[in-house]
């Protein structure tokens, strides 16, 4: 027996696939305890494509990731062992075709393998990506020319737990609209070789309730109080913590509720304009309070915010092809099993 033929039939040999799929499994079982223990070095292999984890962490903690190297080298040389078999079986179809559910299982394997590897080494991950209703994001990096824009979000609980995120997004290229999709969590929008998936949602002030003679009000921007002596209020601007700079201006510094102030611009029909800060920490300046002004806040109006993972994965299509070949071997294998022991193939199972 010359040494390629050896060669081929150790590549096909059922033996050899057995002991690299038990390695990986073994090597990955150890590596999960390892990734506990080392949340610093691994907390972050889930949020990016694999060759740029190699690249960053990989290759700075040898001592930590070898495992997760010869995990990758044995599932690759599974599927080399894979390959080997279906061309093996396509060289001997005459005589082997009533195994086609089995091979097309082998087939399908090696589809998704592929498509991994493509997608982990062409591929692009993005997260925490924020997104407020009404606004679109920009996707350059990703895939140029285009945005996504949220026109509704809706976080829904569930006897007062957390259930879902649904969002509605349309898809813009060149500012014209591609597709509008509701998404939602393990449901999400897909283009080509790029998903959109709801990772999760922040919520951030957009005003304040306020007690008032008139009753409750709710401030925010663009609001408009009118005052029964014809004077008129509007919401210019809000923002959830400032701080006052020492030339008496004043300054957002962050998005927690701490400092809330409003800029708000009084009018009236023989008076002059009146604008300036509302710091609600610090009481009505003193120009609300002489036009007889009375507020008394009482808690922030909060807004949901989207936060979405993009992800562009180049073999999503072949994995997709690789699936479906998988789930048709396994039904003519089911079929084929079943025939054979209705005619007396197979033994009886006790």
């Amino acid at each position: 027996m010359t040494m390629p033929t050896r060669l081929w039939n150790l590549l096909c040999n059922l033996k050899l696939a057995i002991w690299l799929a038990s390695v990986a499994t073994v090597l990955t079982m150890a590596g999960s305890i390892v990734m506990i223990k080392f949340p610093k070095t691994f907390g972050s292999i889930d949020q990016m494509i694999l060759a740029d984890w190699f690249a960053r962490f990989g290759q700075a903690r040898p001592g930590l990731s070898w495992w997760l190297w010869l995990v990758a080298g044995a599932v690759l040389l599974l599927g080399l062992n894979t390959l080997c078999c279906f061309f093996d079986w396509l060289l001997r179809i005459r005589a082997r075709w009533r195994k086609s559910g089995e091979y097309l299982i082998h087939l399908g394997f090696i589809l998704c393998l592929g498509a991994f590897v493509w997608g982990s080494l062409a591929g692009s991950r993005s997260e925490g990506n924020a997104i407020r209703v009404g606004e679109s994001l920009p996707l350059a990096g990703l895939l140029p020319g285009h945005a996504l824009r949220l026109d509704t979000f809706e976080p829904v609980f569930v006897g007062g737990q957390f259930s879902d995120m649904r969002s509605t997004l349309t898809l813009l290229r060149d500012g014209r609209e591609l597709r509008t999709e509701v998404i939602r969590l393990n449901h999400p929008l897909t283009e080509g070789d790029l998903i959109v998936l709801p990772a999760t949602f922040a919520q951030e002030a957009e005003g304040f309730r306020c007690d008032s003679p008139q009753g409750s009000i709710e401030l925010r921007p663009g609001s408009v109080l009118r005052l029964p002596d014809g004077r008129v209020l509007r919401v210019l601007r809000f923002f959830a913590d400032v701080r006052r700079g020492g030339d008496g201006r004043i300054y957002p510094v962050g998005n927690e509720v701490n400092n809330p102030a409003f800029e708000l611009e009084l009018l009236h029909p023989q008076d002059g304009p009146w604008r300036g800060w509302y710091l609600l920490r610090e009481g009505l300046p003193a120009p609300l309070t002489a036009a007889g002004i009375q507020l008394q806040p009482r808690e922030p109006l909060l807004r949901a915010i989207s936060v979405l993972t993009i992800n562009r994965d180049p073999g999503a299509e072949l994995a997709k092809i690789g699936g479906i070949l998988m789930g048709l071997g396994v039904a003519l294998a089911l079929l084929s099993f079943y025939a054979k022991r209705r005619r007396g193939d197979r033994p009886e199972l006790d």
